[in-house]
């Protein structure tokens, strides 16, 4: 094998033989170098038959990524199986089970199913997106983290209905012969945990295992790989416990940090040169992350590759700190790619404020996560409904929409009974012979909050809706109908108040909502779309870009107010960590004054930091 080019750390690394060996690999230090020169040197160096070695990561873009490094590498195609888990998993399951890829439910097929259960159990969904979303994810965490559901107690619905959801899923899968991807991962375990002649043949057929991204790991893949080293012990695991973000999905530190106890004699190096960012980006980022307690003694460090410090923004609100940022973007965009440039965020909800900046600034932007815009949200659709109505007494559907939010006790099968007359449906409900006089009261007042909110500009509306109508109340009422915390409704509300504060008329809101709907629907179709990337903190990590802002950078966003003991707030700078790792040569952070018209602290990640960016 010709010389490398790598340094010390990356080198020993690349140079491991045989038994366990852990790679803390540091932002942009190279590990999928390392990766695809360790594959090559088993091989130059050792005569490894190519088809013994196995190398997992974690998502399809990246397998494919790394066997076409590698092979680019060495010229040539090869028979190193480069997999992610699932793959891999499923490769096991079709050879010694009657398991075929029809029998595997696809995600929206899932999500169909669980969408029919829970409508036959009479379960209210609200936001059905959100509703099924969570529940997949709860779904796939008892599956990931080998829980016993006896023991789980769910939080997007009550723990009977979740059980029931559950027992119901399976007896489905059962009877259609059907597995999904978490499945694949128990059944998997199950497998090769009961027939060690199974258990045998896979570890004799792959003698060198190699895992990428190790610290997004969850019980479920870690148990069968541990399984599959036996007893060779011959396991290369590439990661960094400063980087895992995943806990929500069963990954945790905690696998890295217990892997020397796990395996006998565990070698161990770190690569900690970032070849990434400049000295001042990565200086900063390690006096964010030394403050946790939970993690390997590492510092990281650069290439004294020099450029501008870390700046920081302070901006009265959101709505000043999306339009500060867009014009600066503006100017950044005369020299700098417009794909090079990224805003990062903890919550998906806050892409809101940038959305409708860049949109006013006709700048292009691109959505990383996948989730619905917060004008499709349900209570989006209602406030709508609510505005439209007030400037059109003849919009039956917005009318429909809302008649029983809050209640107003006017049953379907009366509205259904109007519809077709020729009076506009509130004009027919208000005359009916069908209505005692106090749903006719009802009806009348309406009528008045619709004419006092038509007079009202757009952010004037909605505190009137709020309060004096009485949408607050029902959203309350739903909360409680649906057991679960309503917290994350108001934000959804106050973030859409926040939205209609620089619009003068009912009008242009609504149009303003419908046009950001309609762009953002155009963006997914066109497969080749760039502009600015808009993504959340769990969205980034693994990408990079010469400027990053990360924005509203403000107790009770980072960390979430959600996050409340310790390891949850070690979490929560990790997450941060990754946002400001991200940068190749300029890192903005950006703070706020005000959040929701309440008064907000610099996030305390930041604490005794921020005189010195």
């Amino acid at each position: 094998m010709k010389s490398l080019s790598l340094n010390t750390s990356q080198l020993l690394a690349v140079k491991h033989k045989d038994g366990p060996m852990m790679v803390l690999a540091g932002p942009g230090s190279g590990k999928t170098t390392v990766i695809t020169h360790r594959v090559r040197y088993l091989i130059e160096n050792h005569n490894i038959s190519p088809s013994k070695i196995l190398v997992i990561t974690f998502t399809k873009a990246a397998t494919s990524d790394m066997k076409k490094r590698y092979e680019l590498m060495v010229g040539r195609t090869s028979d190193v199986l480069f997999s992610t888990f699932h793959s891999l998993f499923f490769k096991i399951l079709r050879a010694h089970t009657h398991i075929s890829l029809d029998n595997v439910l696809k995600e929206e097929q899932r999500r169909e199913v669980l969408k029919n259960i829970s409508m036959h159990m009479g379960i209210d969904m609200g936001d059905e997106e959100e509703f099924l979303q969570n529940l997949i994810s709860e779904i796939s965490l008892i599956k990931n983290d080998l829980i016993e559901i006896d023991y789980y107690n769910s939080m997007v619905v009550s723990t009977e209905d979740f059980r029931n959801i559950v027992a119901k899923y399976e007896t489905f899968k059962q009877k259609y012969n059907k597995l999904d991807f978490d499945d694949m991962l128990y059944k998997c375990y199950e497998l090769l945990s009961n027939n060690k002649q199974i258990l045998h043949i896979w570890q004799d057929k792959f003698k060198y295992l190699m895992i990428d991204e190790f610290q997004d790991i969850n019980k479920a893949q870690y148990s069968i790989i541990k399984l599959l080293s036996m007893p060779l012990q011959n396991l290369y695991i590439v990661g960094d416990d400063d980087q895992s973000i995943y806990r929500f999905r069963g990954a945790r530190p905690e696998f890295l940090l217990n892997f020397p106890k796990d395996f006998n004699n565990v070698k161990t190096t770190i690569l900690d040169v970032n070849y990434r960012s400049t000295n001042d980006i990565i200086k900063l980022c390690n006096k964010v992350i030394i403050e946790n307690k939970v993690r390997y003694d590492k510092s990281i460090k650069g290439t004294n590759r020099n450029g501008k410090p870390p700046i920081l923004l302070r901006h009265e609100d959101i709505n000043q700190e999306a339009s500060n940022i867009g014009n600066k973007i503006k100017k950044l965009i005369k020299t700098i790619d417009i794909n090079e440039i990224c805003v990062i965020y903890r919550t998906n909800i806050q892409s809101r404020a940038f959305i409708d900046a860049f949109t006013n600034l006709n700048i292009s932007y691109q959505v990383k996560d996948e989730v619905p815009l917060i004008y499709e949200h349900f209570i989006s659709k209602d406030i709508c409904a609510y505005l439209s109505l007030a400037l059109d007494k003849t919009d039956n559907f917005s009318l429909e929409r809302i008649i029983n939010k809050p209640k107003r006790y006017i049953n379907k099968g009366i509205i259904s009974s109007y519809k077709n007359t020729n009076l506009p449906l509130i004009d027919a409900l208000f005359s009916s012979n069908q209505l005692k006089q106090w749903q006719i009261k009802r009806i009348e007042e309406l009528i008045f909050y619709l004419n006092s909110v038509k007079k009202r500009n757009p952010c004037d509306a909605f505190k009137y809706i709020r309060k004096a109508v009485g949408y607050d109340d029902y959203i309350i009422e739903y909360a409680n109908f649906k057991k679960i915390n309503p917290k994350g409704l108001f934000e959804v509300l106050e973030e859409l108040q926040e939205s209609s504060k620089s619009f003068e008329t009912l009008e242009n809101y609504i149009n303003h909502v419908n046009n950001v709907i309609k762009d953002s629907k155009d963006n997914i179709k066109d497969k080749d779309f760039k502009g600015v990337t808009l993504s959340t903190m769990h969205g980034v990590k693994g990408l990079e870009f010469r400027v990053v802002f990360v924005v509203s950078c403000v107790e009770g966003v980072i960390p979430h107010e959600k996050s409340k003991t310790p390891l949850e707030i070690e979490e929560e700078r990790r997450l941060f960590y990754v946002a400001m790792t991200r940068p190749k040569d300029l890192l903005y952070i950006s703070t706020l004054n005000t959040r929701y018209e309440d008064k907000v602290k610099v996030t305390r990640f930041l604490k005794g930091l921020v005189n010195i960016i």
